[in-house]
């Protein structure tokens, strides 16, 4: 299976994280390719 990238912007909030968490139980499936994180 071919990876899917994937941009994530906002990674410290709920939606980032959460994003993160499922990449990173599955890394065979995703591969991070832009990741963004802000101040507000």
């Amino acid at each position: 299976m071919t990876q899917k990238r994937v941009a994530i912007a906002g990674s410290s909030g709920s939606i980032g994280t959460q994003t993160i968490e499922v990449v990173l139980a599955e890394p065979h499936n995703y591969r991070v390719t832009a990741l963004a994180v802000g101040s507000s």
